[in-house]
């Protein structure tokens, strides 16, 4: 008689099929990746696949919160040995931790920029409020941690920092990923305004949004 597997096997499998996904957007996209592909790749069958991971959608964003939940550790991991800062001190901690998640092709920007478009648009309720709980569990305790340490910004603030910091980033890795086809028109009509560097882009719009921000809160 097979015994059934326990929760930490079965926790081992889920993350063991998310691995293998999360190898495949590495060097694919996600519109290519088929479930049955990814089932293949795992050497697992469609149905043990379905039972882990109802759909696409749910898969890529269980990825997606792994990926938030090592940015966010990190951060704090940069963030925790610091003390008391002036507004130019965080100014630039904050610049500098962004600046190095800003690779326009790593798995967390890519994921980062269809959240909104097409993995929130077909999630369950259930994954819905876990994406919800999983963030607020990774930003509560660095948005603490800044109120302890910049005496300028409020913990509203703070929050709203963060969520400007994930529109900006969406917002010019979209314009940055241009099809080919614009591509190649603008380097033949010699129309290289039009061309977006994506991190520096990224971090002029994020400075702006700082210094209005601290402007604001300092009736400048």
């Amino acid at each position: 008689m097979k015994r059934a597997m326990t929760e930490s096997a079965k926790a081992e499998k889920a993350k063991m099929i998310l691995d293998v996904a999360r190898e495949m957007y590495q060097y694919g996209k996600y519109e290519d990746i088929k479930m049955s592909d990814i089932a293949k790749a795992a050497k697992v069958s469609n149905g043990t696949l379905f039972y882990y991971y109802s759909t696409k959608e749910i898969l890529f964003m269980e990825m997606l919160f792994l990926e938030y939940e090592e940015r966010f550790k990190n951060f704090m991991n940069i963030l925790r040995p610091l003390d008391k800062m002036s507004y130019e001190e965080f100014k630039a901690f904050f610049l500098g931790e962004m600046e190095g998640i800003l690779e326009q092709d790593s798995v967390f920007i890519r994921l980062s920029a269809i959240k909104n478009t097409i993995l929130e648009k077909n999630i369950d309720e259930e994954t819905a409020v876990k994406a919800a709980a999983a963030m607020y569990a990774s930003v509560e305790p660095i948005v603490r941690f800044l109120t302890e340490r910049v005496s300028f910004l409020d913990t509203e603030s703070f929050i709203n920092l963060m969520g400007a910091q994930n529109a900006i980033i969406v917002g010019y890795v979209n314009i940055a990923s241009m099809p080919d086809v614009m591509f190649k028109a603008i380097a033949g009509q010699n129309l290289q305004s039009f061309k977006i560097d994506f991190k520096r882009s990224a971090l002029t719009a994020m400075e702006y949004y700082l210094d209005g921000l601290y402007r604001s809160q300092n009736g400048a």
